[in-house]
C-alpha cells in the first residue's frame, strides 16, 4: 500500500477516530467518567503497514470504574456491528462484559471541522439479548475473514423535527421543522420489545438521531466513581482486565502499584503485550531505567517487527526527554527497519515529548519514508531552527536546501525566506521558489514593505502559474489524451 492508499483508508480510519474521540468528550462532560485509550491509536488515524497483533479491545476504559467502550462511529448512523464465526473475532469479543458499553453515533468528516452527533449507549448485555432480530448480510470474501455486518432495527429520522409521542394506533407521531405532522408505523413489524429513545417534545437533528430500535438504551451511562480495585484487576487471570489495569495504573502514575507493573513488567512468562505495556506505565513514573529495557528489546535483531512497532508507538506516548531522547535514537539507526524509524519521527513531532529539533537529520534522511515522516511530523518551528533552516539553504547541500525550503514553505515562515532572499546565492534561489508556492495573499501580508518591487517582479511568474489550470487539474486530461494518438491506416 503506497501513500494514496495509505490517505483512502486513512479518511475511512478518520471515522472511526473523530467518533472515539467525540464519545471519550460526551463520557467525561456528561457522565463523569475519565476514559483514556485501551486500544491504541482509538483515536487516531495514523495509518501503519506494520501490522500489530494486539489484543482484540474496547476503544475506551474509564480508569476510576473500569468500564470499557467500544465505539462505532457511522458516516451513515446504524445500530451495526461487524461479525465473524472465527473465534476471537465475534461482534462481541474483546472483553465486553454485559455491563460495558457499545456507543453508536453519525460522523461527517465532509465538515471542517469535522461534526459527530450525539452518541446513544447500548450495554452489550441489551445487544446480546436482543441478538436474534439483527439481520445478518451476507459475508465478505474468505480474504476478509468472512466477515458479516449484524444490524439490529432501528429507525433514524431524515429530517429535523420533534418527537410527539406514540399515538393510539402504535404510530410514532413527529413533527417536522416546516410543522407538518409526520407518522411512522413501521416499528410495528419488529419482533420483541421496542424502544422509542426520546423523550415528549424533544428536538433531533436530521440523520444524527436514532429515535426507536429494538435494544434497550443505557440512557444515563453516569460513572460509579472509584470504585474499581486495581490491584485485583492486575492479578485477574484474564488477559483483557490485567491489560485494562496496567494500562489503567499508568495513566494514573500509579505510585502504589510499582512493585506488581515491576512484576509483570520482567515476567518472561506474560503475553508480550501486558508486559510491555507495564514496562510503559513504569516508565512514567522512572523514564531512565524502564525506557533502557524497552530499547534493548527495540534493538534485539530476535524481536517481531510487530512487537518493535508497538514498543515505538508506545514510548511516542510517554512525556519525558529520556523518551525523545529514544526515539532520536531509533530514528536514526539504519539497522532498523524504515517505516519503524518513520515511527519514530512522527512521535517525536507528533508524540507526547515533541522535540522537533531533534528531527533536523532525519527530513534529509536516504530513507524518503523517514525523510517525508520527518517533515510532515513538524508542527512547528522555533525561532533557533528557522534560523538553522536558512543556513541549510545558502550551503551548497542541494537536498538540505530544498528541505529546508520546504519545511519553512509548510509553516509560512515568510520573513525567515526573505531573510534568505537577502542572503543572495543559491539561498535566494530556494527562497523565490518557496514564495512563489505560497498564496500570494499570504506572501504580502506577511512580508508588508519587505516585498521589495524588485522581488514581486520575480515571484508574478510562479503565482500565476497557481491560477494556471492547464498547468494543475488540466495537466493530467492532456497527458491522458497525448497517449491517445495511436492509429493504424
Amino acid at each position: 500500500m503506497g501513500f494514496k492508499e495509505d490517505a483512502d483508508f486513512a479518511r475511512f480510519v478518520s471515522v472511526g477516530a473523530i467518533g472515539t474521540a467525540a464519545v471519550a468528550d460526551r463520557l467525561r462532560d456528561r457522565y463523569d467518567h475519565h476514559p483514556i485509550e485501551l486500544e491504541r491509536y482509538a483515536i487516531s488515524n495514523k495509518v501503519w503497514q506494520t501490522k500489530v497483533k494486539r489484543l482484540r479491545l474496547p476503544d475506551l476504559l474509564c480508569v476510576r470504574c473500569g468500564l470499557r467502550v467500544e465505539s462505532r462511529a457511522k458516516s451513515k448512523l446504524k445500530i451495526m456491528l461487524s461479525h465473524s464465526d472465527s473465534p476471537g473475532r465475534q461482534w462481541d469479543a474483546g472483553g465486553m462484559r454485559d455491563e460495558d458499553l457499545f456507543a453508536f453515533l453519525l460522523a461527517d468528516i465532509n465538515q471542517d471541522p469535522p461534526h459527530c452527533g450525539a452518541p446513544i449507549f447500548f450495554a452489550t448485555g441489551a445487544l446480546r439479548a436482543s441478538i436474534t432480530q439483527a439481520r445478518r448480510s451476507a459475508p465478505k470474501a474468505a480474504s476478509e475473514g468472512s466477515e458479516v455486518t449484524l444490524t439490529w432495527p432501528c429507525w433514524v429520522p431524515a429530517k429535523r423535527g420533534r418527537f410527539v409521542h406514540v399515538d393510539n394506533e402504535d404510530r410514532i407521531v413527529f413533527e417536522g421543522d416546516d410543522g407538518k405532522v409526520q407518522r411512522y408505523w413501521h416499528w410495528r413489524n419488529w419482533a420483541g420489545p421496542r424502544f422509542v429513545y426520546s423523550k415528549r417534545g424533544e428536538f433531533f437533528q436530521g440523520d444524527e438521531k436514532v429515535l426507536a430500535g429494538v435494544v434497550e438504551q443505557e440512557s444515563n451511562p453516569v460513572c460509579s466513581g472509584d470504585s474499581w480495585d486495581l490491584v485485583a484487576a492486575l492479578h485477574s487471570s484474564d488477559a483483557v482486565e490485567r491489560y485494562a489495569a496496567v494500562k489503567a495504573a499508568g495513566a494514573l502514575r500509579h505510585r502504589g502499584l510499582v512493585d506488581v507493573l515491576s512484576e509483570v513488567g520482567e515476567d518472561g512468562l506474560e503475553d508480550w503485550r501486558i508486559r510491555l505495556e507495564a514496562q510503559i506505565a513504569l516508565a512514567r513514573l522512572e523514564p531512565n531505567p524502564w525506557i533502557s529495557q524497552i530499547m534493548q528489546q527495540i534493538n534485539d535483531p530476535e524481536t517481531e517487527a510487530d512487537q518493535q512497532m508497538e514498543a515505538v508507538l508506545a514510548v511516542s506516548e510517554l512525556p519525558s526527554d529520556a523518551a525523545a531522547e529514544a526515539l532520536a535514537e531509533i530514528a536514526a539507526s539504519s539497522n532498523l527497519p524504515s517505516e519503524l524509524r518513520a515511527a519514530a519521527a512522527w512521535g517525536l513531532g507528533q508524540g507526547a515529548a515533541r522535540r522537533p529539533e531533534l528531527l533536523l537529520d532525519r527530513i534529509v534522511d536516504p530513507e524518503p519514508i523517514v525523510a517525508l515522516h520527518a517533515i510532515s511530523a513538524v508542527d512547528e518551528l522555533s525561532s533557533d531552527l528557522r534560523r538553522t533552516l536558512v543556513g541549510w539553504m545558502a550551503g551548497g547541500d542541494a537536498i538540505r536546501a530544498s528541505a529546508a525550503a520546504q519545511l519553512l514553505q509548510r509553516h509560512g515562515c515568510v520573513d525567515s525566506l526573505l531573510d534568505a532572499c537577502l542572503g543572495g546565492g543559491n539561498a535566494r534561489l530556494w527562497a523565490l521558489r518557496a514564495l512563489g508556492e505560497l498564496p500570494p495573499a499570504l506572501v504580502r501580508c506577511l512580508a508588508g514593505s519587505r516585498l521589495t518591487p524588485d522581488i514581486e517582479g520575480v515571484l508574478l511568474p510562479m503565482w500565476l502559474g497557481q491560477e494556471d489550470w492547464l498547468r494543475l487539474d488540466g495537466k493530467e486530461g492532456l497527458d491522458a489524451l497525448d497517449i491517445q494518438k495511436i492509429r493504424f491506416r
